[in-house]
């Protein structure tokens, strides 16, 4: 299984000033802020947002000048992001994130929500968002977000959901961000209103099929890898689309609709549930609707001007197939 940690797209100097601002950016006169939001950021992560932020400036033809803005959105970017996954793991009850002990597990609810208000407010100070535009792309992304967080809790434990009521979840609760950071970076890039669009559009479909690999390695890859328990959505009543197409795929039905229904479940029932999915033949059927969405994005990435960054842009999305080889 290949790890995105690994890989740094071409700008791998850049990517390290968005490590190098990320930690000034949390830096306050309270040490516990500071030291849950190191907590927090410093457990790394992929940091492909950034990449593709930094990318999509450089592809549309930016300055090698005026880079510290497309740093500065990266890092808006993966602060609000970070922020949002310390909520999302306070309502999930999750006790590992990327291999850590989740932030409200180690520091209290309490102190916890205010680290990631406070992730959140550092977010918009360093996204340089001073043109209507910019906000626009911001605001846009996170209400996006939003909604799909909603949508998702009115799906829980229902087996019913159909496929396109998932696209709509991940459209908006992962690709949203994804968008958003495609987009900043071609419009600090001075990109033009066809290019920040072709480029946002890049973005969602990237992001579109981060989640569904993301959904796969929930049910194939082990806790050491993962960094968090394996079954999480299963124990969460998230419908991914694993778990969709393992419905309609030949396994026990019923059974895996009484666990899925169940509010509380037990080690045995997800571990049954996993088993069932795995033997179902729904992780290559999810994995070709993954493939699906990456030849969109590489489709795209390709009407842009011939570049090295288009290029990486284009070997980009690949690379979030391998995460499961």
């Amino acid at each position: 299984m290949k790890d995105l940690l690994a890989l740094d797209f071409g700008v791998g100097k850049e990517l390290q000033l968005v490590e190098e601002t990320l930690k000034e950016s949390v830096q306050s006169d309270n040490a516990t802020l500071t030291e849950i939001a190191m907590h927090v950021i410093g457990a790394g992560g992929k940091r492909i947002r950034p990449a593709i932020c930094i990318l999509s400036y450089n592809a549309v033809g930016g300055s090698s000048g005026g880079i510290g803005s497309a740093i500065d959105a990266a890092v808006a970017v993966e602060l609000i992001h970070s922020a949002t996954l310390i909520h999302d793991d306070i309502t999930d009850e999750g006790e590992k994130r990327r291999g850590r002990v989740t932030a409200y597990r180690k520091y209290g609810v309490h102190n916890a929500l205010v680290a990631g208000d406070f992730m959140f407010v550092q977010g918009f100070k360093y996204g340089r968002f001073l043109s209507p535009e910019a906000i626009r792309i911001a605001a846009e992304a996170y209400e996006r977000l939003a909604e799909g967080e909603m949508l998702q809790e009115q799906w829980k434990n229902n087996s019913s959901i159909p496929t396109d009521e998932y696209i709509r979840i991940v459209n908006g609760k992962t690709a949203s961000v994804f968008s958003a950071s495609a987009q900043l970076g071609a419009f600090h890039g001075g990109g033009t209103d066809e290019e920040i669009e072709l480029i946002g559009e890049y973005g969602t479909d990237v992001g579109i099929a981060f989640q569904i690999v993301d959904d796969v390695l929930d049910i194939i890859s082990d806790e050491n890898t993962l960094g968090k328990s394996v079954g999480n959505d299963i124990r969460e009543g998230n419908m991914t689309l694993p778990l969709i197409f393992a419905m309609h795929n030949g396994v026990d039905k019923k059974l895996l609709e009484s666990v899925i229904s169940r509010k509380k479940k037990t080690k045995p029932m997800i571990e049954n549930a996993i088993d069932m999915i795995r033997h179902s033949g729904c992780i290559n059927e999810s994995m070709r609707v993954a493939e699906g969405y990456v030849r969109k994005a590489v489709a795209n990435a390709k009407k842009l001007t011939f570049s090295p960054y288009r290029e990486e842009l284009i070997q980009l999305p690949d690379s979030v197939l391998e995460r499961t080889r």
